[in-house]
């Protein structure tokens, strides 16, 4: 079986050990700890009809015989590798490869993978011939540490945050709190959550020290699906499971005297160095040759300038392209409202319109937003919209190794210096694939329930 481009699309081979990671709205994940990858598996709704299933049964045909759900899996894929990578940078996101499951092996995950998933995510079925292997992100590449000359731990901490949105566009910008705040309320309205978080990403993607260190002391507290701590590949720390966070400090950085409060402090630390450490070499495609025509320049300029986040580091890179979006979902609801669209052919049409000369890939993005009036060309008016969601909605993980030897002395961009010794950083993001359309009308919806239950919660 062969890919739209001739590529040789790899058979999946349930051979080795795989642990669930956890799942999203859209996709199932798999960590593989022999080959150190991902899996990843879309999902579609569980059908609840006898017709429904029958449908399903049908679509799972005509994927198999003409090869539908390889080439939406390429696009996405394509897209990801095109536009997201770009963006994000190569150094912080991993290749990807298109892998065929049969309906066999989807049928064994299936069987497998009930006594994992949370009854809530059961709504949703695994979906024939649509996977895709990533680097696993919980493990530093071995390349990275295998020939350098100084001992390290045999252990590998990973801190996974999912950061949300860091900054209002222009209709947001009068809301009485972030929309992450205030989704607490309903969330809790919904009994979805056990207690309200005082993270806020607003803090996070602030840059100032004392703000960030409060952010990430408030997601130890009440991790929710925001943060979790792995070790070796296998989850220690987050919402209702794993062990005592002082005991997981305590073996990352491999010290038994220190107060709990010292090494949560330290641990504050290290994690807002690693988020504001340039630790990728920029592309030259990320900076605009002609400033003075710049598009994305005019928009960083003229945003908001309290925020200060080092060039490159992996929180400039993540707001950077929540940034596109300068308006915010009303105004895009309102002018999608007017048409009929249908929800992927952005994405193709996008990608037309990239050439591997691009100067700047942001410019090219707001462009297109800006210029996109009728016909074909109106489905790529809601690019910038639809990009900056992705951006929104990612998750990073922040990959640690300690020295064993005191190199205080060495400067290396993938070391980070704490007073409790030294670490080898890796940074990673993933859940970078395209949105659909009607996402835009369901954010708008989900941000007018998030209003309401705030002014109900704060009235009383």
């Amino acid at each position: 079986m062969v890919t739209g481009d001739n590529d040789p699309l790899s058979d999946f081979q349930i051979t080795e050990e795989w642990i669930y990671r956890g799942e999203g709205n859209c996709n199932v994940v798999l960590s593989l700890p022999k080959s150190r990858k991902i899996l990843r598996i879309r999902k579609i709704d569980r059908p609840r009809t006898l017709i429904g299933w029958l449908i399903v049964w049908i679509n799972d045909f005509l994927y198999w015989y003409c090869g539908k759900g390889i080439k939406e899996e390429l696009r996405d894929l394509k897209f990801y590798s095109t536009v997201m990578r770009p963006l994000v940078g190569r150094r912080y996101t991993s290749e990807a490869d298109q892998v065929f499951l049969s309906r066999k092996q989807i049928k064994i995950f299936e069987d497998s993978l009930g006594k994992y998933r949370p009854e809530f995510r059961k709504q949703k079925i695994l979906q024939y011939s649509r996977a895709s292997l990533f680097d696993d992100f919980a493990f530093i590449p071995k390349d990275e540490y295998e020939y350098l000359p100084f001992e390290m731990s045999q252990n590998t901490y990973a801190i996974e945050i999912k950061p949300k949105q860091g900054w209002r566009p222009l209709s947001e910008k009068h809301f009485p709190a972030c929309l992450f705040c205030m989704h607490q309320y309903l969330k809790a309205e919904k009994k979805q959550i056990r207690c309200l978080s005082k993270y806020c990403p607003e803090d996070l993607f602030s840059g100032d020290d004392i703000r960030m260190k409060y952010a990430i002391k408030s997601l130890i507290e009440v991790p929710q699906n925001n943060f979790r701590i792995f070790k070796n590949g296998k989850l220690v720390y987050g919402e209702g499971v794993g062990m005592e966070f002082c005991k997981i400090v305590e073996q990352l950085f491999e010290t038994y005297s220190e107060n709990l409060e010292r090494l949560r402090d330290e641990f504050c630390d290290l994690i807002r160095t690693c988020l504001l450490t340039n630790l990728a070499n920029i592309d030259s495609s990320d900076d605009c040759e002609d400033k003075l025509f710049c598009e994305w320049n005019k928009i960083i300029q003229e945003a908001n300038r309290q925020i200060c986040l080092p060039k490159g580091s992996i929180l400039e890179k993540i707001l950077s392209i929540q940034m596109l979006d300068t308006e915010g979902c009303s105004y895009y609801n309102k002018l999608l409202s007017r048409e009929r669209l249908k929800e992927w052919d952005y994405v193709d049409m996008l990608l037309n319109k990239i050439s591997d000369d691009c100067a700047c890939l942001k410019c090219v993005i707001m462009m297109l937003g800006n210029t996109s009036r009728a016909g074909d060309e109106l489905d790529l008016k809601f690019v910038p919209y639809l990009i900056s969601a992705i951006a929104k909605d990612c998750s990073l993980m922040i990959t640690l190794k300690k020295i064993r030897e005191n190199i205080s002395d060495l400067e290396m961009k993938n070391v980070v210096h704490t007073n409790l010794g030294q670490f080898l950083v890796n940074v990673g993001v993933f859940d970078l694939y395209p949105k659909r359309l009607s996402s835009i009308t369901k954010h708008c919806k989900r941000n007018k329930e998030i209003l309401q239950a705030y002014q109900r919660a704060t009235s009383t």
